[in-house]
């Protein structure tokens, strides 16, 4: 079961032990102390006046031998009563989404009950675990008392974040944001992170920011390279419209299914590592398994994962589906990919690919439908303005990966571009970038984009290439 364990480097923690700035003696609770590298690092500082919750027992059962002087506890912290009250409450919760709630039940910890429970109710159903685990944190804090965690940052640019920040300032404020990048958990994580340091008072004071990277071993300052700013006058959704690729549900059962029937088959580009070049038409790809004809191989075949869905009762879509007798829950129907595909996940350029084949995509990228010419649209974001621009909003995940949110694409300005003999020169551009995949041309692009702007094409590329340098240099 998916407890949503991952856990926080020793160097981390130490950092966030170094937060506080209550007394020693002072009561502090690690309420899902995992590995206990908070605890071990709390001991370490001085720190005696331990509580800690977690509700994995083989977790439990090593920490109880390791720190016998302790007051460790094996339960839920989210629904088990707790009466006491703390100084400092540090932790790292678990990274569960809203939709995986339910798997808990056989702890006693559902989405409903959890709604039902008077502390959360200004909560939206949406919240993912991490929040209700903030939430009740804060509850068991002293006046005067120090919350310090660290959790995704995914719900800064969510719709129900505005709500999660006014709960937690609502009796409390936010003393220290700190954005931080690197490998800050022990196992690889993709997950952009921060760390809350959080006092319970009514005298709020203006909140720090801090922004760090972690080298694995030494947490230190980075400065960016100053922000260029673009003024472009026409929005993304002007001249175009942007989806995911194909979710399957069940990628196992989908994709490159060992079955011989090739009528059941259809190509599927996977991911960016298929694609050469600008063009989707001459890359590798995987099968999909799409019914068209229902032969005895392809029969057993469904039945053989029908029993197996049922069996572990996921991917839970196909298991309601199943248990709801519906005869139909193994189809899938691809709708229309045209258009230029865009990997979300950058590992060094940022690319967009054009879909002139209408090859089926997967959702590890997004398909953006032209509204204008697809080639002048192609133009427009094969360019360095547009690069620069996702550049700077991207969320890092250390390594030098960078991730772009469908509303990071959404937000992206672009320029009116007047001149029709300029329009033409962008189609053949474009074109040419398609067909020869001279990454010259990109430039080219840029100078005519150029002419629209207060921005030289010169500073825009020397802004690209700095602040991707910065992104790469994050790598360990």
């Amino acid at each position: 079961m998916n407890l949503g364990q991952v856990f926080t480097n020793e160097y981390v923690a130490n950092y966030m032990t170094s937060l506080f700035s209550i007394p020693k003696k002072s009561p502090i609770l690690d309420p899902c102390f995992g590995e206990g590298v908070f605890i071990k690092s709390l001991i370490d500082n001085g720190f005696s006046n331990i509580t800690g919750i977690e509700i994995d027992y083989n977790l439990f059962q090593c920490a109880n031998k390791n720190f016998k002087n302790l007051i460790l506890l094996n339960r839920d912290f989210l629904m088990s009563p707790c009466k006491s009250k703390y100084d400092g409450i540090i932790m790292n919760p678990p990274y569960i989404r809203h939709e995986e709630i339910n798997e808990l039940k056989t702890y006693g910890i559902t989405k409903e009950k959890l709604l039902n429970n008077k502390l959360f109710k200004d909560l939206t159903p949406k919240s993912n675990l991490y929040m209700y685990f903030i939430i009740k944190a804060i509850s068991l804090l002293k006046i005067n008392g120090e919350l310090v965690v660290i959790f995704p940052s995914s719900w800064l640019n969510a719709k129900n974040g505005d709500c999660f920040k006014r709960i937690i300032t609502k009796n409390c404020f936010i003393e220290e944001h700190i954005n931080i990048s690197g490998n800050v958990f022990n196992q690889k994580a993709l997950v952009d992170v921060i760390i809350l340091k959080i006092k319970k008072s009514k005298n709020k004071k203006p909140t720090l920011f801090k922004n760090f990277n972690f080298d694995g071993k030494e947490i230190y300052y980075r400065n960016q390279p100053p922000k260029i700013i673009i003024q472009f006058n026409k929005n993304f959704t002007e001249i175009a419209s942007i989806k995911r690729g194909l979710t399957t549900g069940y990628n196992e059962m989908f994709i490159n299914p060992p079955i011989k029937n090739k009528a059941n088959l259809v190509p599927i580009v996977s991911s960016p590592k298929q694609i050469k070049g600008y063009s989707i038409k001459d890359s590798k790809y995987d099968y999909l398994f799409e019914l068209q004809e229902f032969d005895l191989e392809t029969k057993k075949y469904i039945n053989a994962y029908e029993n197996k869905i049922i069996s572990m009762q996921k991917p839970k879509t196909l298991f309601d589906k199943i248990i709801s007798n519906d005869k139909k829950w193994f189809f899938i129907k691809p709708t229309k990919y045209d258009g230029i595909v865009f990997s979300y996940f950058i590992r060094n350029d940022i690319k967009f690919i054009l879909n002139e084949s209408s090859m089926v995509i997967r959702d590890n990228f997004y398909v953006i439908t032209p509204k204008i010419n697809k080639y002048i649209l192609f133009a427009l974001l094969n360019n360095y303005y547009t690069y620069y621009q996702l550049e700077c909003v991207g969320k890092k995940y250390g390594n030098g990966l960078l991730k772009i949110q469908s509303y990071d694409i959404k937000n992206l300005t672009f320029p009116m571009i007047e001149s029709n003999s300029d329009m033409k020169k962008l189609e053949e551009l474009a074109k040419s970038l398609i067909k020869t995949n001279n990454e010259d041309i990109i430039y080219e692009i840029t100078d005519i984009i150029s002419k629209y702007t207060n921005v030289s094409s010169t500073t825009i590329c020397e802004g690209y290439f700095s602040i991707k340098k910065y992104r790469l240099e994050e790598k360990i």
